[in-house]
Formats: C-alpha cells, structure tokens, sequence
C-alpha cells in the first residue's frame, strides 16, 4: 500500500512557515491588466512579458499561420521527426540575432542550460559559478559532474581567489553567469569576469534571458551594449521573456552547436517544440529587430517606477535600474502581508519571493512596455499608503544604467 502522510507533513510544515504556493488562474492575454479566475481584475506586475508582445496580432497571426501548414504537434524529436523547414529558419535567425555562427533551439531556458552544461562539461573539469545564478545553471551543473566553485554574488576579487587556488587543477575551467540577476534585477561585472577568463584560460558561458530584447543597440543583449561578445562566445538566452513566448537556445561556435545536437539531453529526448510556436517566435524576433520604440518605453517605465519608489526612504529597493525591481523586506510574514494587502485592496498582482526560492523575502515588480504612466503611479502610491506597515530601514541607492 502507497503510503503519502510524509507528503501531507511536508505541506503542513510549508504552510506553517507560510512557504507554500498556490496557482493563481489568468483567464485573459498577458498584458497590462489580467482578469482571474473568480471574475477578479489585477494591475499584472509579476510577468516577464517585458515588451508586451505575447499578445501582439502579428505574432498571434504567425502563429495560426504555422500551425495551418505545419500542425499542431512536431510529432517527435529533433533528432527523429521533429525537425520542420521552421525549426532551421529560427535556429539561423537566432543566430543572425545575437551575432554567432550557429544556434541550437530547446523547448525552455531551463532545458537549454541543463543541457548546455551537461553535455560540455564533465568530472574533470571546474566550473565557477555565481551565487545566485539561476536554478537551471544549479541543476545543469549537478547534471554536469563537475567541480563546482560557487564565488560570492558579483564578486571577483572572490573569482580571482577561487581561480588562483584551482589553477591548473583540471582538464577545463569554466565560468558561469546571468548578465541580469533574475530574482535580483541587477548586472553582473561582465568586463572584469572577460579579464579573469582570459587571465586563468577559462571558457565563458553568460545566460542573457533577462537581458535579451531589451539591452544593445540591436536588442541582443547584454553583451552587445557592452561590447563584449568577443569575450564571450557562447551565450543562453530564452524566448519566454522579452520575446514573448516560450522556448530557449544557446548561440554560438558552429562546433560547439553541432556537439550539443549530439550530446545535449534535453533536446535529445524532448518532443520538438511544436511548429505553431517556432513561427511565432520568427515573427517576435523579426518584431524586436525592426523597432526600439517598445524598448524605449519599457526602460521609461522602468525608470518611472523605481524613482518614484525610491522616494519612499522606508523601501528597501535594489541597486540598478532594470526592468526587475525588488522591495526587500526582513521577513516573509510581512513580505506576505504587503503582497496580500496589494492583491486584494489595491488590485496589483505584485507576487512575493520567498524562501527558498531567494535568501531574503522581496517582492518583485516587472514593469512592461504596455504598462501606462497611471499604471506606474498607481503603484508607487499603493506603496505610498502601505508605508506604516514596512518596518524596513532606509537604504543608500547606487543608480545604474
């Protein structure tokens, strides 16, 4: 007999802790506004549709267009069945994107660094990571074998260290990073981690899936604002964030691309993404290249926002202006309760972080570029008014951008 009272005692213990999650149903396009299940009308600040086009007509009509010729299913893996004349077309325009020789489409950004990562580093080798880089590098990490050195956040006096004691230890050294934190919105030193690689032969691998669409002249990222994408030759990025749909890749050195069709897992052993998909993420792509106005504006709201939080001296806010913006909080019971008050009073769906998805409690706005001016100040002023019950400590601000 099946016994599962070891599975009733763990969600106990997350509800006591007040860690335990529940779904919230969306009835209606991702946008600015989104109606609930239960008939309830919320101001959306907890998506990461940064530039408002996971709705687009255009990109909606692709997608119809594909699934007309194509199908609704791919019918099998990439290595099977599963390859349509659209899976090449977008692999090449990715690769066009972000300024490498070839591309490699996974079915999410978790399975393209799960898969990135198991398939090129193995038990010889080393790999430095940052503290906070997202769960799937974690994951692919593990998955990897390898020996792993975990440097402190956007530290690289603390890089250098690790690098220094494990020189000439193993077959290759690694470094891992996000360009723009996920759960944090801030940057990591890509220029100081180039100069360390070059200095200790490390190979370089940066996720850009917050950075992707909304940073560099032609939108690729990160590394192309700052001019670095010779250092940094092999990059992650996904298609379910400013993009607008779903899906992940890594761009890069043709061989590098051709070992992972043969050696990555997750894109060996998944279905295809389906046909209907890949149309619509050309179409999304083809979108961003031709136009800076949705960008222009996402920064705008950006700005907007944090400066009017900043205003608020009892707002714990993050260092950087990006499209990410944390209020942190001291503990989850009152992060809980600010998130709650703005749900159900105020109408704002500004999810709260917890334990153990981050170390210390926040809640995390995501501005977006079909966001009004009054949707901005209308949260600013919610905070305003919710102000006496934020114990948190005024906090000095470094503004980047």
């Amino acid at each position: 007999m099946n016994d599962f009272t070891f599975i009733n005692e763990e969600l106990h213990s997350l509800t006591e802790q007040g860690l335990r999650r529940e779904l919230k149903t969306i009835l209606t396009a991702g946008g600015p506004w989104a109606e609930l299940a239960g008939g309830k009308r919320v101001l959306q600040f907890g998506s990461n549709n940064y530039l408002g086009l996971a709705n687009h007509p255009e990109i909606i009509n692709a997608n119809k267009s594909a699934a007309s010729k194509y199908g609704v299913g791919s019918t099998g893996s990439r290595l099977l069945s599963g390859t349509t004349e659209l899976h090449v077309k977008l692999e090449k325009a990715i690769a066009e994107f972000e300024g490498t020789e070839s591309a490699i489409f996974f079915s999410s950004g978790y399975a393209a660094n799960v898969g990135v990562l198991s398939a090129l580093v193995s038990k010889e080798d080393a790999i430095y990571s940052d503290e906070l880089n997202h769960a799937s590098i974690i994951d692919g990490i593990k998955l990897s074998g390898a020996n792993k050195f975990i440097y402190n956040h956007n530290d690289c006096k603390n890089l250098e260290e690790l690098l220094l004691n494990n020189k000439d230890k193993y077959k290759k050294s690694f470094i891992v990073t996000d360009s723009v934190f996920s759960m944090d919105g801030d940057i990591a030193p890509l220029e100081e981690i180039a100069k360390l690689a070059e200095k200790y032969n490390c190979i370089t691998l940066v996720d850009e899936a917050h950075a992707t669409g909304i940073f560099g002249k032609n939108n690729s990222g990160l590394l192309e604002e700052l001019n670095l994408q010779q250092y940094f030759p092999l990059k992650i990025g996904t298609c379910s964030k400013a993009i607008g749909i779903e899906g992940g890749f890594c761009a890069g050195p043709k061989e590098v691309i051709d070992l992972l069709q043969n050696k990555a897992r997750s894109f060996m052993f998944s279905t295809s993404t389906s046909p209907a998909i890949t149309g619509a993420i050309l179409k999304s792509i083809e979108l961003i290249k031709d136009g800076n106005w949705r960008k222009e504006k996402l920064w705008q709201n950006a700005k907007l926002l944090y400066t009017g939080l900043k205003k608020n001296y009892k707002l714990k806010l993050n260092k950087f202006i990006t499209p990410i913006i944390c209020i942190y909080f001291n503990t989850t019971e009152e992060v809980m309760h600010i998130s709650d008050r703005l749900f159900h009073e105020y109408h704002i769906w500004a999810p709260a972080i917890r334990p153990p998805s981050v170390k210390k409690p926040r809640i995390r706005l995501t501005p977006i570029a079909t966001h009004s001016e009054d949707d901005i100040n209308y949260v600013i002023k919610a905070f305003d008014h919710l102000s006496k019950d934020i114990k948190a400590e005024p906090l000095s601000l470094e503004v980047r951008h």
